[in-house]
Order: structure tokens, then sequence, then C-alpha cells
């Protein structure tokens, strides 16, 4: 298994983009100098983006059964 060093092509480290709360179960990133690109995300695909964000960090995100 190879090492990786630097980011993964087409990321940019340390990049923060702006995110609203639009519903309870709806968020809106907003992309360029002053947000002009907006794109909406459901709860489930902001999940998924940090559960991946973490993972290219080495950190492993978990959480209890149900019911625990």
């Amino acid at each position: 298994m190879s090492q990786r060093s630097g980011p993964l092509p087409g990321t940019t480290p340390g990049l923060r983009v702006p995110l609203v709360r639009e519903e309870p179960a709806a968020y809106v990133l907003c992309f360029g100098p002053h947000g002009e690109r907006r794109e909406a995300l459901t709860t489930a695909q902001l999940m998924s983006l940090v559960v991946d964000a973490a993972g290219e960090l080495g950190f492993v995100l978990s959480a209890s059964p149900r019911g625990s």
C-alpha cells in the first residue's frame, strides 16, 4: 500500500465553505468569493461529506447502535 503525500487531487487543504441551515433537514453550501454559488445538501449528504473528510484526515467516525 502506497503512502499518500499531499492533498487529494481536486481538493484544497484548509478550504472553508460557509454552511447555512435552511430547514431542519437541509443545508446550503455557499461557494465563491461572495457566496454566489449555492448548493443544497440534505443532512445525509452533509454527514457523508463529514465522514469522508474525517477519513482523509485519518479519523474514524462511529456511533453507538440505536437503543444502546
